[in-house]
């Protein structure tokens, strides 16, 4: 499918799929009342995004130490000769041929890919006020760019938790200020979907297998992240001043510190950060009066850069972050270097107080007032209660074969009610965050970043609530970007992983990356387009889960975790996530080692619900084969290895 035909709805107002309309509330106080607007439908669809144009792109990052030119070619690979000049001096490149030279470039040209990059030595070129760029390929006429020495960009990284990709179309302002006024990865996957695994690969670049962080639980969670490689400990380096608001890793606060075994982390400053609000999940005495928590909406209590506490009691989190992030922006805004600014809201995750119209049996994000029930007659059904697998008896490991009951689908409607009216706040804040920007004199100057840590299952796969495993809901992420060089309104379909925020951020801050990376920069992909066209790519995208029951068990037991780690390891899940095709492999159920179930694979292109398991087909064996070396070397990767193509057959 193009991406061009692609759409959602949005107006300035929420688009809602399940009726087609919108309603808009002005904000007011956190529990002032509410004012709707009348229900009507959308005039029209908001195209999330068009294909980049098909011709010669090419963009040159004229900031740092460091000149890159970056081209995308107009259809196909190139496949002779690329010439490129800058400021009259004139490399040629040619496919298998490195250039040589004490000024040659360091070139990424892959044969199968559209991009290609070409790094000069800021000395290494003439100076004058702008560079003027001229590209040739495959002999024929050339492409010129001129671009003037810039600043570093500065960055704004908004992070939410929980949230799915199709949730976008409850945040009309995201929509608007990022996504139609940058670009959409419509193909954006967290590689664990679990929110420490998830959010530790953001920060450092690797996959969960490298970092060790597998669940939120001692001795895999908090505790054993090495924050030392990361990438704001990169960006510090490269210059930048960096600042933190919000939750971090699941468990920082009532967890020892890394390298510990004992005590609390309170008072934990990880490495990196010059300005650190990190909001403590537990640590404190309930009887301490700044005893507060990550998933207590009006009682949160951060880490005043390790020196005391803030707390936010009587205030809702969500409209104190934003006014925050306003505040640590502007101070940043009036010094000479660049900023990054991390903004993690924990919206639209679960979290207290209960409230009166909460379901008894599920959990749900606490709201204003003002927005209890703006949706319930918007939204009628929850995502999943169209949900049906008539076949999920057969084909379907033992954890995936039941189905939530009515009663449960309807708390769970209840639930994506509140999650969105939840989120509707997040939007609003995000609109006060740009304008801000834009107050300050920054805005043009920012990469402003959207995204979620991990997706949600709301009914699908059989699963009322939760997330972990690697299907579509859980899987799947929002990601949308904009600021300097990069286009607006265009859509890329080429996948964007947790392990890819820590190389895109470096390259942005001309920073050096740590030793062991496993993500790669996507910087070209944003500014320029996909690598290749259509929604197949070559990347290996690795899907990784470990559920955390054995984990538990050991702690409810007060046995020594490390002791059920084959138990833990029974019920690993592991896949690869291709553009027509997931494949996974159980090493084992938990509570069932016998069971006969140990691969699935779906064909997401013709079978998006992931309904039929197609592993039990004989016919697919070979396939399966394929898929089965691809996962083991994957899984085993660590930094370049990770970096190898698919077999076209299985893109």
């Amino acid at each position: 499918m193009q991406k061009s035909k692609r759409a959602l709805l949005v107006g300035l107002a929420v688009a809602l799929v399940a009726c087609g309309g919108y309603v808009v509330y002005d904000r007011v106080n956190d529990d002032g009342p509410v004012k709707k607007t009348e229900v009507v439908l959308p005039q029209s669809p908001y195209d999330s995004g068009k294909d980049e144009p098909r011709k010669t792109r090419v963009y040159v990052d004229n900031s740092g130490p460091t000149v890159s030119v970056s081209v995308r070619t107009a259809t196909k690979p190139w496949t002779d000769q690329l010439s490129v000049t800058v400021n009259g001096r004139t490399t040629e490149l040619r496919r298998g041929r490195i250039p040589l030279g004490g000024c040659a470039p360091h070139v990424v040209a892959e044969p199968t890919s559209m991009l290609t990059r070409l790094d000069f030595d800021r000395t290494c070129v003439k100076k004058s006020a702008d560079l003027k760029v001229s590209v040739a390929v495959d002999g024929a006429g050339p492409v010129r760019a001129t671009a003037a020495e810039t600043a570093k960009p500065n960055v704004l990284m908004i992070m939410v938790d929980d949230m799915r990709a199709d949730d976008l179309r409850y945040m009309p302002n995201v929509q608007k200020l990022i996504g139609k006024q940058g670009v959409n990865f419509t193909n954006a996957f967290a590689s664990f979907p679990l929110c420490c695994p998830a959010r530790a690969s953001v920060m450092s670049g690797q996959y969960p297998h490298n970092h060790g962080v597998w669940s939120h639980d001692p001795p895999w969670g908090f505790p054993s992240f090495d924050d030392a490689e990361t990438f704001p400990v990169w960006l510090t380096a490269a210059g930048y001043r960096t600042t933190y608001l919000g939750k971090y890793l699941n468990g920082y606060g009532s967890q020892p510190e890394p390298g510990r075994t004992t005590g609390t982390s309170t008072q934990y400053v990880p490495q990196g950060w010059a300005l650190w609000n990190g909001s403590i999940d537990g640590g404190l005495s309930p009887s301490d009066p700044d005893d507060g928590g990550t998933y207590r909406y009006w009682d949160t209590t951060l880490n005043n850069n390790g020196d005391g506490y803030i707390s936010l009691k009587g205030k809702y989190q969500t409209n104190a972050y934003a006014d925050m992030t306003n505040e640590m922006v502007s101070e940043s805004a009036a010094a000479d270097d660049p900023f990054f600014h991390y903004v993690s809201f924990t919206a639209p995750h679960h979290g207290g107080p209960h409230e009166s119209d909460d379901p008894p049996d599920v959990k749900t994000p606490a709201r204003p007032k003002r927005m209890r029930g703006a949706f319930d007659d918007i939204i009628k059904k929850a995502p999943g209660a169209t949900w049906k697998d008539p076949d999920r008896q057969a084909d379907k490991p033992k954890r995936l074969q039941g189905h939530p009951s009515k009663d449960k689908m309807k708390q769970v409607l209840q639930l994506t009610r509140q999650r969105a009216e939840s989120l509707y706040v997040v939007d609003g804040a995000v609109k006060r965050m740009i304008a801000n920007l834009k107050k300050t004199g920054k805005l043009d100057n920012t990469v402003v970043v959207f995204t979620s840590d991990n997706g949600y299952f709301l009914g699908e796969q059989g699963i009322p609530t939760g997330k972990v495993l690697p299907y579509e809901p859980s899987l799947r992420v929002p990601l949308l970007m904009r600021g300097p060089g990069i286009p607006k309104g265009e859509v890329r379909t080429d996948p964007f992983l947790s392990i890819d925020y820590a190389s895109t951020f470096s390259d942005l801050g001309d920073a050096k990356v740590g030793p062991a990376v496993d993500g790669r920069s996507m910087l070209d992909v944003v500014r320029l387009g996909d690598e290749t066209s259509g929604d197949s790519w070559s990347r290996v995208v690795l899907t990784e889960t470990t559920p955390t029951n054995a984990v538990r068990d050991a702690l409810a037991a007060k046995q020594p975790v490390g002791a059920r780690t084959a138990e833990m390891m029974l019920g690993k899940v592991t896949g690869i996530r291709t553009g027509q095709y997931l494949y996974t492999e159980w090493q084992a159920e938990p509570g069932d080692p016998k069971s006969n179930i140990r691969q699935e694979l779906y064909d997401v292109r013709s079978d998006p619900n992931e309904y039929k398991n197609l592993a039990l087909d004989p016919k697919q064996e070979s396939l399966l084969a394929e898929f089965h070396k691809i996962l083991v070397r994957a899984r085993t990767c660590v930094g370049p290895e990770c970096e190898f193509l698919l077999p076209r057959n299985l893109r």
